[in-house]
């Protein structure tokens, strides 16, 4: 995890439902393809290609919410997600 430092909250992280993964699964409906939604998930909320990819795949129920908080080092050891 070398250069990642996301705008985002670790809270708006946990919350698929918050307007930001909205924002990418518009992206996606739009016809963007994953290159151009990673790249303006990085423009808008920062980190690097690989939280970018990973942000983009579980706004896209295409990876666990727990791979990307794990990551960016939030992952939860205990509790429910």
């Amino acid at each position: 995890m070398s250069s990642l430092s996301v705008t985002l909250s670790h809270s708006t992280i946990e919350n698929t439902k918050s307007v930001e993964y909205q924002w990418v699964r518009s992206l996606y409906v739009s016809g963007y393809n994953d290159e151009q939604i990673n790249h303006y998930i990085q423009q808008c909320f920062g980190g690097d290609d690989i939280f970018a990819n990973l942000f983009r795949k579980v706004a896209l129920n295409q990876e666990s919410l727990y791979v990307l908080l794990q990551y960016i080092g939030h992952a939860p050891s205990c509790r429910e997600l």
